[in-house]
């Protein structure tokens, strides 16, 4: 599911493969009861994955 947030750290990176996100193209995947942020579904899963 992407959702859309009002971020303002710029500095925010994808939590997998650590590209820089934007608002637009950020895809964020709660994990565990925990939201985790990342540029795109391919990297969510493989992030779940190895968790």
């Amino acid at each position: 599911m992407k959702m859309r947030i009002g971020i303002k750290d710029e500095g925010l990176k994808c939590e997998h493969c650590g590209a820089p996100i934007t608002e637009e193209d950020m895809y964020i995947r709660e994990i565990n009861g925990t939201k985790h942020y990342f540029c795109c579904s391919h990297c969510a899963d493989a992030y779940e994955r190895e968790k």
